[in-house]
């Protein structure tokens, strides 16, 4: 779907229940922390979680990636799968049972965190 139509799309996906993923630090395939979006008093609102939190939280409703084309006119929210591996829970978009987690290759929390600081700088001018 075209840009333009994913905050549409985010909208459903909240009114339902879901829970939207915008970022994810990932280290040695396990996810430390994860950005997400969820409904709470008719708003969006954002929250960074630990994976455990997410394991323990899974709505049943869904969670669900978003993933931008490299050229940023299209995107898509993908749906995050939860499977049980050998020694622990993983979450992954592209229906394999690789034991390492991926969230359809949403940018790193700590980016997300800069540019929210970045949007919240006071500016004097010269």
């Amino acid at each position: 779907m075209k840009k333009n139509q994913l905050p549409e799309k985010a909208k459903e996906l909240l009114e339902t229940g879901a829970v939207l993923v915008t970022g994810a630090d990932i280290i040695n395939g396990v996810a430390e922390r994860i950005q997400v979006y969820f409904a709470a008093d008719n708003e969006a609102v954002m929250d960074i979680i630990s994976k455990d939190d997410l394991v323990q939280n899974f709505p049943e409703e869904g969670v669900f990636a978003l993933s931008v084309a490299a050229d940023g006119k299209s995107g898509e929210f993908k749906q995050v799968e939860m499977f049980e591996g050998e020694e622990d829970m993983y979450f992954r978009t592209d229906k394999t049972r690789e034991e390492n987690d991926e969230f359809a290759n949403v940018p790193a929390v700590s980016f997300m965190e800069t540019v929210e600081n970045i949007c919240t700088l006071k500016l004097k001018r010269a």
